[in-house]
Protein backbone atom coordinates (compact mmCIF):
# COMPACT_ATOMS: atom_id res chain seq x y z
CA UNK A 1 0.00 0.00 0.00
CA UNK A 2 1.21 3.46 -0.92
CA UNK A 3 0.00 6.96 -0.05
CA UNK A 4 -1.75 8.87 -2.85
CA UNK A 5 -3.35 12.28 -3.24
CA UNK A 6 -6.40 12.45 -5.46
CA UNK A 7 -7.97 15.63 -6.81
CA UNK A 8 -11.44 15.07 -8.21
CA UNK A 9 -13.65 17.59 -10.00
CA UNK A 10 -17.26 16.81 -9.26
CA UNK A 11 -20.10 17.90 -11.55
CA UNK A 12 -21.72 21.11 -10.34
CA UNK A 13 -25.21 19.65 -10.65
CA UNK A 14 -24.36 16.71 -8.38
CA UNK A 15 -22.23 18.74 -5.95
CA UNK A 16 -24.85 21.48 -5.66
CA UNK A 17 -27.75 19.16 -4.98
CA UNK A 18 -26.18 16.64 -2.57
CA UNK A 19 -22.49 17.00 -1.72
CA UNK A 20 -22.40 14.10 0.77
CA UNK A 21 -23.71 11.66 -1.85
CA UNK A 22 -21.04 12.81 -4.32
CA UNK A 23 -18.28 12.30 -1.74
CA UNK A 24 -19.63 8.85 -0.86
CA UNK A 25 -19.67 7.98 -4.57
CA UNK A 26 -16.00 8.93 -4.97
CA UNK A 27 -14.97 7.19 -1.76
CA UNK A 28 -16.96 4.12 -2.79
CA UNK A 29 -15.12 3.88 -6.09
CA UNK A 30 -11.82 4.07 -4.22
CA UNK A 31 -12.83 1.50 -1.59
CA UNK A 32 -14.02 -0.94 -4.28
CA UNK A 33 -10.39 -1.17 -5.45
CA UNK A 34 -8.96 -1.69 -1.97
CA UNK A 35 -8.16 1.90 -1.03
CA UNK A 36 -8.22 3.17 2.53
CA UNK A 37 -9.45 6.78 2.86
CA UNK A 38 -7.27 8.86 5.21
CA UNK A 39 -8.50 12.41 4.67
CA UNK A 40 -11.23 13.99 2.57
CA UNK A 41 -11.54 17.75 2.07
CA UNK A 42 -13.86 19.89 -0.03
CA UNK A 43 -12.14 22.72 -1.83
CA UNK A 44 -14.24 25.25 -3.65
CA UNK A 45 -16.61 25.37 -6.58
CA UNK A 46 -15.09 27.17 -9.55
CA UNK A 47 -15.89 28.22 -13.08
CA UNK A 48 -13.80 26.47 -15.73
CA UNK A 49 -11.82 28.15 -18.48
CA UNK A 50 -13.48 25.72 -20.90
CA UNK A 51 -16.23 23.11 -20.72
CA UNK A 52 -15.50 19.71 -19.18
CA UNK A 53 -17.96 17.06 -20.35
CA UNK A 54 -20.42 19.86 -21.10
CA UNK A 55 -20.12 21.55 -17.68
CA UNK A 56 -18.99 25.12 -17.05
CA UNK A 57 -18.54 24.74 -13.27
CA UNK A 58 -17.41 22.07 -10.85
CA UNK A 59 -16.51 21.43 -7.21
CA UNK A 60 -13.06 20.22 -6.22
CA UNK A 61 -12.58 17.32 -3.80
CA UNK A 62 -9.15 16.45 -2.35
CA UNK A 63 -8.70 12.96 -0.91
CA UNK A 64 -5.63 11.31 0.62
CA UNK A 65 -5.75 7.52 0.51
CA UNK A 66 -3.63 4.38 0.74
CA UNK A 67 -4.01 1.94 -2.13
CA UNK A 68 -2.17 -0.94 -3.75
CA UNK A 69 0.04 0.32 -6.58
CA UNK A 70 -1.47 -2.10 -9.11
CA UNK A 71 -5.00 -0.79 -8.48
CA UNK A 72 -4.35 2.84 -9.52
CA UNK A 73 -4.91 2.23 -13.23
CA UNK A 74 -8.22 0.52 -12.42
CA UNK A 75 -9.21 3.38 -10.11
CA UNK A 76 -8.48 5.93 -12.86
CA UNK A 77 -10.57 3.90 -15.31
CA UNK A 78 -13.50 3.76 -12.87
CA UNK A 79 -13.44 7.55 -12.54
CA UNK A 80 -13.26 8.03 -16.31
CA UNK A 81 -16.45 5.99 -16.62
CA UNK A 82 -18.24 7.92 -13.87
CA UNK A 83 -20.68 10.60 -15.01
CA UNK A 84 -20.41 12.53 -11.73
CA UNK A 85 -16.61 12.96 -11.80
CA UNK A 86 -15.48 15.30 -14.57
CA UNK A 87 -11.70 15.11 -14.10
CA UNK A 88 -9.29 13.13 -11.93
CA UNK A 89 -5.64 13.59 -10.93
CA UNK A 90 -3.95 11.00 -8.72
CA UNK A 91 -0.32 11.39 -7.63
CA UNK A 92 2.00 9.60 -5.19
CA UNK A 93 2.90 11.62 -2.11
CA UNK A 94 5.21 11.10 0.85
CA UNK A 95 3.01 12.72 3.48
CA UNK A 96 -0.36 14.38 3.92
CA UNK A 97 -0.16 18.14 3.52
CA UNK A 98 -1.99 20.21 6.06
CA UNK A 99 -4.29 22.81 4.54
CA UNK A 100 -4.12 26.33 5.96
CA UNK A 101 -7.07 28.62 6.60
CA UNK A 102 -7.72 31.10 3.78
CA UNK A 103 -6.77 34.11 5.94
CA UNK A 104 -3.29 32.70 6.62
CA UNK A 105 -2.80 31.67 3.01
CA UNK A 106 -3.73 35.11 1.65
CA UNK A 107 -1.59 37.13 4.09
CA UNK A 108 1.82 36.27 2.56
CA UNK A 109 0.43 36.97 -0.92
CA UNK A 110 -0.48 40.50 0.17
CA UNK A 111 3.02 40.97 1.57
CA UNK A 112 4.55 39.77 -1.69
CA UNK A 113 2.43 42.20 -3.70
CA UNK A 114 3.45 45.06 -1.40
CA UNK A 115 7.12 44.14 -1.84
CA UNK A 116 6.71 44.03 -5.62
CA UNK A 117 5.23 47.53 -5.61
CA UNK A 118 8.14 48.78 -3.51
CA UNK A 119 10.65 47.09 -5.84
CA UNK A 120 9.00 48.62 -8.92
CA UNK A 121 9.13 52.11 -7.46
CA UNK A 122 12.82 51.60 -6.63
CA UNK A 123 13.47 50.43 -10.20
CA UNK A 124 11.79 53.49 -11.70
CA UNK A 125 13.85 55.75 -9.41
CA UNK A 126 17.11 54.19 -10.60
CA UNK A 127 15.93 54.16 -14.21
CA UNK A 128 15.59 57.94 -14.37
CA UNK A 129 18.12 59.38 -16.79
CA UNK A 130 19.26 62.94 -17.09
CA UNK A 131 17.96 64.78 -20.18
CA UNK A 132 21.50 65.30 -21.48
CA UNK A 133 22.26 61.59 -21.50
CA UNK A 134 19.02 60.67 -23.25
CA UNK A 135 19.52 63.00 -26.24
CA UNK A 136 20.53 60.94 -29.27
CA UNK A 137 23.70 62.01 -30.98
CA UNK A 138 23.78 61.76 -34.76
CA UNK A 139 27.06 60.73 -36.22
CA UNK A 140 28.20 61.08 -39.76
CA UNK A 141 29.25 57.86 -41.42
CA UNK A 142 32.98 57.88 -42.03
CA UNK A 143 34.09 57.18 -45.56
Amino acid sequence: MRLYEGMFIISDTVAGSDWETAVKHVEGLLKNRGAEILKSEKWEERKFAYKLKGHKRGAYLLIYFNAPTDSISLIKRDFELSDDVLRTLIVKVDKIRESKPEEEAEEPLEKIKAEEVNDESADTESAKVSPEASTPVATEPSE
